[in-house]
């Protein structure tokens, strides 16, 4: 539903090319990939990245942000920001097209997503996490469609066992989280809906379980469910979705259940 956006003055605009620039050779990066990443011609780069000046601290604080963004294989666009307001504007934003983020309701759904991922930041998870990309997905009371389901974009972001990060949150992303969740809302009182790996020791878990078909239903008719588990098919990995009534509800499902299996 919504990017990640630093603005900056345009005074500053240079500076944080230019102390992004000098982190990323740091790392190793080229010259000329550096030239690419940041669109600046690759004398300039090299000016930059031999320069000895003394950075912002302000300025560097953005930049190592960004920096290991990239390292993450998430690259930068820089745009040109123009506002009639006399209030000044920098830091860090969500950007999102007006219709995505028109509602009171998308607005809580957003924010109850944001909680838990801060929730979740840092916790090892260890074997808890699948192969395929780990997500949770909400949805409004009433949905109609996968576009009243907000996800995070391309999933979770996990660096050694730990949520670390991730690229936004939008609403009709994470198309298999998304439908099944709509699904499960036929039979169950679930607006929020998480993917993780298989649990072979599910009782000691302590929560209510049940398994999914491999066309994903519930194979017995419960009123209330906290994890169904599918066993996987051919090209389709064993795993097990956290049911809750909210993404922190989930989340802190999920913590109780690393905390059990530990």
């Amino acid at each position: 539903m919504a990017d990640e956006a630093v603005i900056i003055g345009e005074d500053k605009a240079i500076i944080l090319k230019k102390t992004i620039a000098r982190i990323l050779y740091s790392k190793r990066f080229d010259q000329l990939k550096i030239s690419k990443i940041l669109n600046l011609s690759q004398p300039m780069v090299s000016n930059y990245c031999n320069s000895k000046d003394i950075l912002p601290k302000d300025i560097l604080d953005i930049a190592e942000k960004i920096s290991e963004k990239i390292k993450n294989g998430k690259y930068p666009t820089f745009n040109t920001c123009i506002t009639f307001s006399e209030k000044e504007f920098k830091g860090t934003f969500y950007i999102a097209y007006k219709n995505e983020i028109i509602s009171d309701e998308n607005n809580k759904i957003v924010d109850n997503l944001t909680e838990a991922f801060l929730l979740l930041k840092g916790v090892n998870i260890g074997k808890l996490i699948p192969e395929v990309k780990i997500n949770i997905a909400m949805s409004k009371e009433n949905p109609k469609n996968s576009d009243d389901v907000a996800a995070f974009v391309n999933g979770l972001i996990v660096t050694d066992e730990k949520i670390t990060g991730h690229n936004g949150i939008r609403f009709g992303k994470s198309k298999h989280l998304s439908s099944l969740l709509l699904d499960l809302k036929k039979y169950f009182d679930v607006s929020a809906i998480m993917n993780i790996a298989y649990i072979n020791n599910i009782k000691k878990t302590g929560f209510n379980y049940s398994y999914l078909t491999k066309d994903f239903k519930p194979k017995i008719n419960l009123k209330q469910v906290d994890i169904l588990l599918h066993k996987g098919d051919f090209g389709i990995e064993p795993c097990a979705y956290i049911l809750g009534k909210n993404a922190v509800d989930i989340v802190n499902k999920l913590i109780k259940i690393k905390e059990k299996l530990t």
